[in-house]
């Protein structure tokens, strides 16, 4: 039994964001499948029939920030160069995601 099939693939992702020339399409599509597990658990809904169209950009904002962790950059100080990062995807990852109730 075949899952549904697969909303985005690594060209998608290499034409919307900068991705680093070293990235390879395997290591995108690893974090493709991530993405869309993060999507799956925050949404507390398995999407049986696959994700929706609207979620691309979502997806595709978590990959950017899985592999460009300058995107989770929060603050930058110049004086003795000091660097603070987000732990978790920022709240503008999430936006236009409904999430199902659980209990």
């Amino acid at each position: 039994m075949q899952g549904p099939e697969k909303l985005i693939d690594a060209a998608y992702v290499r034409n919307g964001i900068n991705v680093p020339p070293n990235t390879t399409d395997e290591r995108i599509e690893q974090l493709i499948e991530e993405a869309e597990l993060t999507i799956r658990e925050y949404c507390h809904n398995p999407y049986m029939d696959g994700l929706p169209q609207s979620y691309k950009r979502n997806i595709v904002k978590i990959v950017e920030f899985d592999l460009n962790r300058k995107s989770g950059l929060t603050s930058e100080g110049l004086t003795r160069h000091s660097q603070g990062f987000a732990t978790d995807y920022p709240d503008d990852v999430y936006k236009g995601l409904k999430r199902r109730l659980s209990w």
